[in-house]
């Protein structure tokens, strides 16, 4: 059975933008390694769903049913 785990690192680019203004030459490189990394990275889309939010709780059990339907299709 598939159970929850933090897997993704997910940064808001409205936050990267604020501490330019504080760090902008480490956010430059930020910006410089995420495009050398991107060549390595699949091209996968994500939508993300902030764990304090109302609906939370419903939105993980949706994508444990199904990682769990899709282990088991594997069998």
């Amino acid at each position: 059975m598939v159970k929850y785990e933090e897997k993704f690192l997910v940064i808001n680019i409205k936050h990267l933008e604020e501490a330019r203004k504080e760090i902008p030459d480490k956010i430059a490189e930020f910006y410089e390694l995420y495009d050398f990394i991107s060549n390595w990275l699949p091209t996968n889309k994500y939508y993300v769903c902030n764990q304090d939010e109302p609906y939370a709780e419903k939105v993980i059990q949706t994508i444990l049913e199904g990682e769990n339907k899709k282990v088991a299709k594997k069998k």
